[in-house]
């Protein structure tokens, strides 16, 4: 088992807890942005195993995180480290995973050769958007999926929904095993986007009274808040009660937050895969378990 934790600056509290969890010691990177905008990291110190956990996230400022921990491997490399596993909780550039359009490039292929050529093969990411995108990274890659920290979370926060909502069909496994869990009813929206202007639209594909029932819309990325909010809205017209949004990856785009309370949603439960106001519980757990395997 590795015995240390060496972590960037977008991922203190997971790194903390991570560390405390698997009983090893922590060192933080030292950062800093020069005046042209370039990325400064340094070691305080040399490690003093050669087998280190590498904890960074990739949000916010995706493009910084990146080259961030591109900089930080090799200065792990150059410290004497020979193994890395690289854990990012929140992997970034993963939703074109395929080329939509001609012209297009498929972003965690360079992503991932850059991390191979400073001697990454194992990553850990947390529910990443999609099998295609693990693939592009052409890497040793673990997905954990954090179902149990969330029915956790809503234990801890005593929310019992009387319906659990699927903002879309890719979302419809974590609610349905949410809502097998916790004993409440299943309702799943089928969205529809225009590639062009981002437009998103959404209906249920069945009736389910919502009338006076509290309903918690579970999704893996709440971005911009477009597909819940729809899916609030929608559920607010039909007399839901209390409307609250669960995710993993809460990153809430510029003015996610005024659109969903707009539309009906009371309050956004998030992980600290991305540390802000909104992470109310964490994933270590999953990621402990799957570093011991």
């Amino acid at each position: 088992m590795n015995d240390l934790v060496v972590y960037g600056p977008s991922s203190r509290w997971l790194a903390s807890e991570l560390a405390q969890e698997l009983e090893c010691d922590t060192m933080m990177f030292q950062t800093k942005i020069f005046p042209d905008g370039e990325t400064y990291v340094r070691l305080p110190a040399s490690p003093s195993s050669k087998d280190v956990i590498l904890l960074n996230t990739f949000y916010p400022n995706q493009d910084r995180r990146i080259v961030e921990t591109l900089l930080m491997c090799d200065a792990l490399r150059r410290s004497g480290v020979q193994n890395i596993t690289l854990i990012v909780p929140y992997l970034a550039y993963a939703r074109q995973d395929k080329v939509f359009l001609s012209g297009e490039p498929i972003s965690l292929v360079p992503i991932g050769r850059a991390l191979s050529c400073l001697g990454v093969n194992d990553v850990i990411v947390v529910e990443a958007h999609s099998k295609e995108a693990l693939e592009a990274l052409g890497l040793n890659v673990t997905n954990v999926e954090v179902r149990e920290s969330m029915l956790k979370a809503l234990e801890a926060l005593k929310i019992k929904p009387d319906v659990i909502v699927a903002p879309d069909k890719k979302a419809e496994i974590r609610a349905s095993w949410l809502a097998l869990k916790l004993n409440a009813e299943l309702l799943v929206f089928e969205k529809s986007r225009d590639r062009l202007t981002g437009q998103v639209s959404s209906q249920p594909v069945k009736e389910v009274n919502v009338s006076q029932k509290s309903v918690l819309i579970v999704d893996d990325i709440i971005s911009t808040g477009g597909s819940v909010a729809n899916a609030s809205s929608f559920l607010k017209k039909e007399g839901a009660l209390e409307i609250r949004a669960m995710c993993v990856h809460a990153l809430m785009v510029g003015d996610a937050e005024s659109v969903l309370f707009e539309n009906g949603v009371l309050a956004v439960y998030g992980s600290n895969t991305v540390e802000t106001k909104f992470s109310k519980y964490s994933v270590v757990g999953e990621l402990s378990r799957a570093l011991k395997r």
